[in-house]
């Protein structure tokens, strides 16, 4: 009884910061660079809300490195971005029509 408890408080636990990314919406932003060289695009962007980061112009890693694929100095996007440390990451980026 102990061990399915455990792992049901596992799974749940595991489960709650995938449930927290997956609703938070799409970030707005603007390409100011991108090297491709390096996995980094920087960004103007406007509030992330889930991150809590004010609007701001900053460089973020992008994971993977096919989403920049495509992306053009200039274009508008929509993008999720996580936080780990100090690092910040764009998971998720898509160029607005």
């Amino acid at each position: 009884m102990k061990k399915t408890l455990w792992v049901a408080a596992l799974a749940v636990s595991f489960s709650l910061p995938l449930q927290a990314s997956e609703s938070a919406p799409l970030s707005q932003g603007e390409v100011r660079k991108v090297d491709a060289a390096t996995h980094k695009v920087t960004l103007r962007h406007g509030t992330i809300a889930s991150i809590g980061m004010p609007p701001m112009t900053m460089v973020f890693e992008v994971q993977p490195a096919s989403l920049l694929d495509g992306v053009e100095v200039g274009d508008r996007v929509h993008f999720q971005a996580r936080q780990e440390g100090n690092r910040y990451i764009v998971t998720e980026l898509q160029v607005r029509e």
